[in-house]
């Protein structure tokens, strides 16, 4: 949000943070699919990030994107229907608040839409959001981390994963399709491309054989810690990891990942 944003909307602001934070942080309680604790809470926060400098390079309006980002996944137990069952909360929680209602409805709009249901006609707004879920889940490094996680959960060792993203990379790029605004896909290339480059390297050093290599000791700490994979808890310790073995490239991941947590890359 600018930093001219009003006291009020500040307020609204913090006060929808310390929910979402009391209602995600901690969910689901154990593994559950593609979810663990805490992971949607750190994604929100990241698609907040990111979707609010999409707005701001497209235009759109903040206050809607950074309101809708916040409460996006605040109905995720509700699975599939969790867009429609979102905005649903989204319209209570913000009449409860005294929202204006024409401010609200654009939230509430741009959540019911978010989970794949845009298209080029909607709302900038609406579009800016949704290919912020999409890119942050599907698209750099953050969702290399996440695969990697994801694949740990599932009971898949370093080298069984590093052996599936030749085939995994592929199914990412035919996602570019579903962007619906130019700045969201121009982001979603220069990641994707990113992602790539990292996959590339880390399979070379894993045909290298070096264990103490900086990229392979990284992705070995993101695999044995998956049971409540926090990339913000881990961030600092693949840093010291990649610190130790004198790797560049390593660090450059690590650079990389706190870039595009903050939606500056």
């Amino acid at each position: 949000m600018k930093g001219d944003a009003s006291p009020a909307l500040r307020e609204l602001i913090a006060d929808l943070e310390a929910l979402v934070r009391e209602r995600l942080a901690n969910w689901p309680s154990k593994w559950e699919g593609y979810h663990w604790p805490g992971y949607t809470y750190e994604h929100t926060m990241r698609v907040r990030n990111l979707a609010l400098r999409l707005a701001r390079e497209a235009g759109a309006d903040e206050r809607v994107v950074e309101l809708a980002a916040l409460l996006h996944d605040i109905e995720k137990p509700a699975g599939a229907e969790h867009a429609a069952a979102g905005a649903v909360e989204a319209a209570r929680l913000l009449a409860e608040r005294n929202v204006e209602p024409a401010l609200a409805e654009r939230v509430c709009h741009a959540i019911a839409t978010h989970a794949g249901g845009n298209t080029p006609d909607h709302p900038l707004e609406n579009r800016v959001l949704g290919d912020a879920d999409l890119i942050d889940a599907n698209f750099g490094l953050v969702a290399t981390w996440r695969f990697i996680t994801i694949r740990a959960g599932h009971q898949a060792g370093v080298e069984e994963t590093v052996a599936a993203m030749p085939e995994w990379l592929p199914r990412k790029n035919e996602l570019l399709g579903l962007l619906t605004s130019e700045v969201g896909l121009a982001v979603a290339r220069e990641r994707s491309a990113r992602m790539h480059r990292f996959c590339a390297d880390l399979a070379r050093a894993m045909a290298g054989g070096d264990s103490e290599d900086g990229l392979t000791r990284m992705v070995a700490h993101i695999n044995a810690h998956y049971e409540r994979g926090s990339l913000g808890e881990q961030l600092p310790q693949l840093r010291e990891l990649a610190r130790a073995a004198r790797d560049p490239v390593a660090l450059s991941a690590c650079d990389r990942l706190e870039a595009e947590a903050s939606g500056k890359a």
